[in-house]
């Protein structure tokens, strides 16, 4: 029987993975396959390449001081993420540049999608950086990723948030899944102003970049005593959730897993990677909760 993880997206939510993983091992687990999507394929990744213990320790050296030099100081639409400082934390948290999906522990794929075709891409071959930039390349956060094949590809999660059909066609029998965004429109719902208030932690880091946005985009304080709407960066994270959330539902109803892990994340912004040991520790906390449903499967 060979037993797979279905890692999610879910931005910095998916540092729980790193603590589903080492829960998992501890009690004695092998995982023999492993498919993830934009988050979920960093820490897949990882993995896959016996490195979770570097991906781990860089994870929790990300505080509030060095967490701004992710991000792109000039504020350019292509993205909001500094690409360049992106990919030195990856080389350094275990994903090669030059090691191949072939070579890895055990079987490993990603999920991507075509920007053009809408179609949803499998990279289980290939150089292992190669299958997790496509993978992680979140609209408005990253720019789209030109693939060896000529096309634009952006985040899995468009598509395909927790991928279970590409772990079984790994070789899965049994595939645990984990679904990091089951509580985030219930967050949206019960503290709205909440959540835009510390999603906006992350955009105020641009105040002073406001000058390279359109006109259009700026949203002038309002003189009259109706509620501000939310404006345009807190919008597009919003709708990332809730769109996530939808297509979850969708795939996990269509092809279910033996065992769905879902950490109850809700607190953790969309890009507030700083929270990484707090985000861990959820993780182990879920997989414990979770441990008798899986014993039960794996040791009938």
């Amino acid at each position: 029987m060979k037993i797979g993880v279905a890692l999610g997206s879910g931005s910095a939510r998916g540092f729980a993975h790193i603590g589903i993983l080492e829960y998992l091992l501890e009690k004695g687990i092998k995982i023999d396959v492993v498919a993830g999507c934009s988050i979920g394929a960093i820490v897949g990744a990882s993995f896959a390449c016996g490195n979770l213990h570097r991906l781990k320790k860089e994870a929790l050296n990300i505080n509030r001081l060095n967490w701004t030099a992710f991000f792109n100081p000039s504020f350019s639409f292509d993205g909001w993420i500094n690409t360049r400082h992106m990919q030195m934390f990856l080389v350094k948290s275990g994903i090669p540049r030059k090691k191949n999906i072939e070579d890895a522990k055990i079987p490993f794929g990603t999920v991507t999608c075509d920007l053009n075709a809408g179609k949803e891409l499998w990279i289980t071959k290939g150089p292992v950086f190669d299958s997790v930039w496509p993978s992680m390349a979140m609209p408005g956060v990253f720019p789209p990723v030109l693939n060896k094949d000529g096309k634009w590809c952006i985040d899995g999660g468009i598509v395909n948030p927790v991928p279970v059909s590409l772990c079984r066609a790994l070789g899965a029998d049994v595939v645990i899944a984990v679904n990091l965004n089951s509580d985030l429109l219930i967050r949206n719902r019960t503290n709205l102003h909440e959540t835009h208030r510390r999603e906006g932690e992350v955009y105020r880091l641009f105040e002073k970049a406001k000058k390279y946005l359109p006109a259009k985009l700026k949203r002038e304080k309002s003189q009259s005593n109706e509620p501000e709407p939310p404006d345009f960066f807190e919008t597009i994270a919003s709708s990332i959730n809730i769109a996530q959330d939808r297509i979850t539902k969708t795939r996990l109803a269509g092809d279910p897993p033996e065992v769905i892990l879902q950490p109850r994340l809700a607190r953790v912004g969309l890009l507030e990677t700083y929270r990484a040991a707090e985000v861990i520790e959820e993780g182990r906390k879920c997989a414990a909760l979770a441990y008798p449903a899986i014993r039960d499967i794996i040791y009938p």
